[in-house]
This record gives C-alpha cells, structure tokens and sequence, in this order.
C-alpha cells in the first residue's frame, strides 16, 4: 500500500503539471478543513491493534493549500496535500562507573533509538460549474483522498541486544477514500475567490499495523467511515 499511495501521488502531480504547461488558467488556494494527516508511535505497540478512525468528526482543524487549473470556463482539476519528515538521531548506552563497594560515582544512561517519522497527505478531484452567471458559482465534483504515516525505532548500538532482528520496530497507519462534493464559489474583481464545500457523500477505509521485531507478523487492525453531508471546508483562492 506505501508503494501504492507513493505512485498516486506522484502521478498527481505529474498530472497537474501537464495541464498547467498546456496554459490553462490556474488557481492558487488555501483552505481550512479537517485534519487527515495520521500518527503513528513505534515507542507504544499496543497489544491490540485498532487503526485511526477516518471520520473527520475526530480530527482537528489544519490549514491546507490546493492548486488547480481550468480545463474550461466550467471545469477545473485541484491536486493538494503536505509532506513531513523527522529524523531523531539516537545514542549508544553510557555504562556506568562505581567504586569497589558498589557506591555509584557515574550513572549509567540507556541507549536512545533512532526515531524517524514520515507523513504526508494528498487530495486530487475535479470540479464542474453548475451555473456560470453572476458572482456566486455553485458545484459538484470529485475528490480522491488518501494519507499515510510510518514511525520506526532502531536500536542498533547495544550489543547486549540477543534477538536476532529485535532492535528494530515500526508503526504504520494509512487511509485511502473519496467523496463526491458540493461547494460555491463567490468572485470578486481581480481573481479573488471565497468559498466554502462540503461531502455529500464520502466512504474512507484505513488500517494499521505494528511490528515489534523482525521475524513477528504484524499486529494489523482496519476500520472503515461512511459519511453523508459532511467535512466543511472553507477556501480563499486567486485565479491567475
């Protein structure tokens, strides 16, 4: 499924950017929406494994930013998303000194893993203009979404370590779904556009799954959101 979302995304952009070398008009946004970026935490493998529910009833509020370009007067094609990565170095055990009777005279510290985390999160769909006239421009389209996070930890100074494989563990969450959507758009003079959509319809499947070590199958857990008349998303826009 990594090599999956990594493929849609990257034909996204791909996609999005032949149809702005073709010179159709383009649009720049910023929204505000629910947030469906995930987490993931390799340091707390739980026993059972339940993924992250998808419905935006659960998430919080981020800002995003979109980018298009118009296919016609009536028709536009929207691609938008983020991207994160943090790499925590980690450090070997410090062994600890004492004196002939057992007293401490330096502590021992215990090793700190590599932590590294990646996320990201994407969207493309298409829009039609249901009326052209006047300021106010109703629509309905299409939205393609997905989200995907991998946490691990690796212990690789400590050669007390006895397990073959086990100083390396990892949690991973993704999320894939779509909606069909309503929205307005108000112009104003200059290519400034507000606006403001909703799903009317909307299915999203996530999964989970957590590895302690190497040679254990993964702990999996799935879950799945049907959602009507939901996820409102305010947007600010220039048409350029």
């Amino acid at each position: 499924m990594k090599r999956l979302l990594s493929v849609v995304v990257l034909s996204m952009f791909a996609m999005a950017g032949t149809v702005v070398a073709q010179d159709n008009p383009i649009y720049l946004g910023v929204t505000l929406g629910y947030n469906n970026f995930l987490n993931a935490n390799a340091a707390n493998i739980p026993y059972a494994a339940e993924a992250e529910s998808p419905s935006w009833t659960n998430k919080g509020v981020v800002l995003g930013f979109e980018a298009g370009a118009y296919l016609s007067p009536e028709m536009r094609l929207l691609v938008g998303g983020g991207f994160n990565r943090t790499e925590t170095p980690g450090h070997a055990r410090t062994i600890g000194v004492t004196d002939e009777l057992g007293n401490v005279i330096a502590p021992e510290y215990g090793e700190t893993p590599n932590r590294t985390n990646m996320n990201y999160s994407f969207f493309i769909g298409g829009d039609f203009c249901i009326s052209m006239s006047g300021s106010v421009k109703p629509y309905v389209g299409l939205r393609g979404r997905g989200a995907y996070c991998i946490n691990t930890e690796k212990y690789k100074f400590d050669a007390a370590a006895t397990i073959e494989g086990s100083q390396k563990k990892f949690a991973e969450t993704w999320n894939i779904g779509g909606a069909v959507v309503f929205g307005a758009d108000y112009s104003f003079n200059g290519g400034l556009i507000v606006g403001c959509q909703f799903d009317l319809f909307s299915y999203t499947y996530a999964a989970v799954q957590y590895k302690s070590q190497a040679g254990v199958k993964p702990n999996v857990g799935k879950s799945s959101d049907l959602g009507f008349i939901a996820a409102p998303t305010l947007r600010v826009g220039f048409n350029f």
